[in-house]
């Protein structure tokens, strides 16, 4: 039998798409020739074997799986051009013919290269990690055969990565070396070029709003001068169809039922560096509420149910008011047990009188009642701590409020870090749920040795030894010691949060301070020496969800002692202190630390009761109120006021005049204001007014009223990255406050006031808090100090 060889090669891939279609004509051409010339002699025979011949990096099972032939098929001539087309069309091979030597088909073939090694350069804004997993998310790896279709995906994959940072102007050039081996190196280079900005962002056909008012519903656009940390004019196709949904919303919000985005184009400039955007809008008529009727069964009162809705007769259709207003009352509905209640809007439209009348079609489904509460992700905590905490009982009428607040709660425990809720219908069953409660964990010990600074006491050293979640109780315990030069403080606590298992707590705390002014870093406090031990018994009592009625009882002794700098009220004494501590609180805050809204509030006395060596009393009220401006940008007000006096014995001195002087309070239990944590700008306890807080060195010794307050707009820096967001603010601030004898001596002309900024990080060795003050309202004698700052704990 005559052999016929029938082959297609292809050249270097320099040229790879004009050959492969010149050999497609010369394959169809050439074997039509071949097969008309041998047609006549053209005989089958059983395939006895199959070589393959030239394979370099692919295994001959590979191509085998390609073959469309096996040893025992029937092979003709004629089949040697499906031979040839089939193994073609892998990509594998840059050449492939076809022999036959009697029964054995003999292949052989010419492998494309296989990548062996990539290099970049040129990437000076892209780490080469990154530039290599886009590459690899792409299948483009070592190893993978190189044609034109791959280098043509790999400058894809990189324009794409370079294109979502706004850099539209970049270019790839690709170089290859031959590395041996049918393996060939490819050195990336990337021309980055400038990064494109958008220029403008521009509508046509508003007449209704003006550019201005839609640009501004944009997160892309043009950036000011002062938003130099933003990326608003990168663009992205992401974010602008997402500010196209923001402005169809701002549309539908003020009842332009029939708005519709026309047109969207997006164009560049020659040079690729400049960016506009223009929208093409139709904004229709403003369509008006003409009344809003119920349907359905609306199961809760329906005059409670109107008090929800907040689109009112005659104002402008709002598709946000919409969805808010049907969602409460899916809420409200829903807190009696119907936990798949629906409610669906049906629209009337007016197109003469402009108006939309809305039907509220009610739909509560059954009512459900929770079976069973399973706990999930307890590993290190009792189940039972967990259960204290739910509002949502089982064997009860479900409740989408109680299920929420039991969420609430289970995230403000120290040792959780999330907590997740989730309705999970009971098969077989319509009106019965479960209730699966997920909670991840965190370590709830605590042990840290860290050393601060503050300007006023020193060099701080700290230990702390504290455990949230003792044993997998959620009780806590802890031992705290304290030092630097001027102060020492040694303590030991627990904390039963579920005393009684109707949520009452139960505190112990142990305590011994030492107090040394003299070795104070400042000349702005009174000198002495106060060494005081004792024991703290507090109970807490919840009232409601929010508040909770607090008391304690305190046994305490203080032994006062002179300096040889010390003022003429101080004096060697020791006293006795049997106290009462009761308060009320309120706190609604979403999160205890950087809270973004909520109430945290309260008023406390602290009495010692007849029989103490001086008897006396301070009532102290703080508020502080919580405002979201913008997602973790917020505003801050907050206020403290505090009032003592004698009831009883109290503390008397004679003064260098040789003068019997009683104070109101024991000057070593005054209040104190200036410092990084009260009145910013001026120095740690130096605020005083008038007559009796000044001591005979002319030190202020506090008073026995002080009045403290501002307003704080506190900002995340998001351009440091997520977790320094999570645990840095940077805040501007307004202090005003001050400290006097007693209420009768107060005068709003004394208050000192400040304004500046502020740095507070929650640092490995405690908070952190740098301030810079401008004070105004300050007096000649007045120290001031516009920088300050503390880390760690502080006296």
């Amino acid at each position: 039998m005559d052999s016929i060889k029938v082959s297609l090669a292809t050249h270097s891939t320099g040229y790879f798409v004009l050959m492969n279609r010149f050999a497609q004509i010369l394959l169809s051409v050439g074997v039509a020739l071949t097969l008309g010339a041998h047609a006549q002699a053209a005989t089958s025979v059983k395939l006895s074997d199959i070589e393959l011949q030239g394979l370099q990096n692919l295994d001959s099972g590979t191509v085998f799986t390609y073959l469309p032939y096996r040893v025992g098929d029937e092979f003709s001539e004629t089949d040697s051009t499906r031979v040839v087309r089939d193994l073609y069309k892998t990509g594998f091979f840059k050449q492939v013919e076809v022999d036959q030597r009697g029964s054995v088909l003999i292949v052989k073939l010419d492998e494309l290269p296989t990548i062996g090694e990539l290099k970049f350069s040129g990437n000076d804004k892209v780490e080469k990690a990154d530039l290599e997993k886009a590459l690899k998310s792409a299948g483009l790896v070592k190893g993978r055969i190189l044609n034109r279709a791959v280098l043509e995906q790999m400058e894809q994959e990189l324009q794409r990565l370079y294109f979502s940072m706004g850099l539209y102007g970049m270019r790839v050039e690709v170089k290859q070396t031959d590395l041996g081996g049918n393996r060939v190196g490819l050195d990336i280079e990337i021309l980055e070029g400038t990064e494109s900005k958008i220029r403008s962002v521009s509508f046509v056909g508003n007449s209704v709003f003006s550019e201005q008012t839609l640009a501004s519903q944009f997160d892309l656009g043009p950036k000011n001068w002062w938003e130099f940390y933003s990326s608003k004019d990168q663009y992205s196709r992401q974010k602008l169809a997402a500010d196209l949904e923001k402005l169809r919303s701002f549309y539908l919000d003020r009842g332009y039922v029939k708005f519709n985005i026309e047109s969207t184009e997006v164009s560049m400039s020659p040079d690729r560096k400049d960016i506009y955007i223009t929208i093409g809008v139709k904004e229709g008529d403003q369509y008006k509420v003409s009344g809003v009727e119920f349907a359905g069964a609306t199961v809760v009162d329906e005059a409670e149910l109107r008090k929800l809705i907040t689109i009112k007769n005659g104002e402008a259709f709002s598709r946000k008011e919409l969805t808010e207003s049907t969602g409460a009352m899916v809420k409200r509905i829903g807190n009696e047990g119907y936990a798949f209640a629906n409610v669906n809007p049906v629209p009337q439209v007016d197109e003469s009188n402009k108006t939309v009348k809305l039907t509220l079609y009610v739909d509560p489904g059954k009512r459900v009642y929770v079976r069973n509460i399973n706990i999930q992700g307890n590993y290190l905590t009792d189940e039972e701590v967990f259960r204290r905490e739910l509002r949502q009982m089982e064997a009860s009428w479900y409740s989408g409020e109680k299920l929420d607040r039991s969420k609430f709660r289970l995230q403000r425990l120290p040792y959780v870090e999330n907590a997740s809720i989730e309705t999970k219908p009971v098969a077989g069953k319509s009106d019965v749920v479960d209730v699966n409660v997920g909670v991840t964990e965190k370590m709830s010990g605590q042990f840290s040795v860290g050393v601060g600074y503050s300007q006023s006491a020193g060099v701080l050293f700290n230990l702390n030894v504290a455990q949230s979640n003792f044993l997998g109780t959620g009780n806590t315990a802890s031992i705290k010691l304290d030092r630097s030069a001027s102060y020492s403080s040694y303590s030991l606590s627990f904390l039963d949060p579920y005393w009684t298992v109707d949520g009452i707590s139960a505190g112990v705390n142990f305590f011994y301070t030492k107090t040394d002014t003299e070795n104070l870093n400042t000349t702005v406090i009174s000198r002495f020496v106060l060494d005081a031990y004792g024991a703290d018994l507090k109970f807490a009592m919840p009232v409601s969800e929010s508040v909770s009625a607090k008391l304690g009882f305190g046994v305490s002794n203080s032994n006062l002692k002179r300096t040889s700098e010390s003022p003429d009220w101080v004096k060697d004494q020791d006293y006795n202190f049997y106290s009462i501590t009761p308060g009320i609180s309120v706190d609604t805050r979403d999160r205890i630390v950087f809270p973004n809204s909520g109430i945290f509030s309260g008023i406390y006395a602290d009495v010692t009761m007849p029989g103490s060596g001086l008897e006396f009393y301070k009532l102290n009220a703080d508020y502080a109120q919580y405002f979201s401006v913008y997602k973790n940008y917020v505003l801050k007000a907050h206020g403290l006021v505090g009032y003592g006096d004698s009831y009883g014995k109290n503390y008397s001195y004679v003064n260098n005049q040789g003068e019997t002087i009683e104070t109101p309070l024991p000057p070593f239990r005054n209040y104190y204001a200036g410092g990084v944590r009260s009145v910013r700008g001026y120095e740690d306890f130096s605020l005083s007014s008038g007559a009796g807080t000044i001591d005979s060195n002319g030190d202020p010794m506090g008073g026995a009223f002080k009045l403290v307050g501002g307003a704080e707009f506190s900002a995340p820096l998001p351009f440091l990255g997520a977790e320094v967001e999570k645990n840095v603010r940077l805040s501007v601030f307004y202090d005003i406050g001050n400290v006097f004898y007693d209420y009768r001596s107060f005068d709003s002309n004394e208050l000192r006031m400040s304004a500046g900024v502020s740095l507070n990080w929650i640092s490995p060795i405690g908070p952190l808090i740098l301030s810079y003050a401008l004070p105004f309202n300050d007096q000649p004698n007045d120290r001031l100090q516009a920088f300050q700052f503390s880390v760690g704990s502080g006296f």
